[in-house]
């Protein structure tokens, strides 16, 4: 889970997304901490489906799980699990 969590940090850093001094919690909703845009948004889960190798069906493309560390973590997580 640590893992995910630090993937995603480190895709957001590495699109200039963020910074390194960037702080904020995993629940914290990363649309309104400014961090991400609709823009973003396509290329984060254009690297969720490249780099953990699944799909991210359209009824799970919601704000509960795209708008915080927590929640992709969740997805991809759930996602992984069914597939195997």
């Amino acid at each position: 889970m640590e893992k995910i969590r630090d993937d995603i940090i480190d895709f957001l850093k590495g699109q200039s997304f963020m910074d390194s001094n960037t702080q904020f919690t995993d629940n914290e909703s990363l649309t309104k901490a400014g961090i991400i845009d609709s823009i973003g948004l396509l290329e984060l889960l254009d690297h969720i489906s490249e780099s953990y190798s699944i799909e991210i069906p359209e009824d799970m493309l919601t704000p509960d799980n795209l708008d915080s560390l927590q929640g992709i973590t969740n997805l991809i997580l759930k996602l992984k699990y069914e597939r195997s």
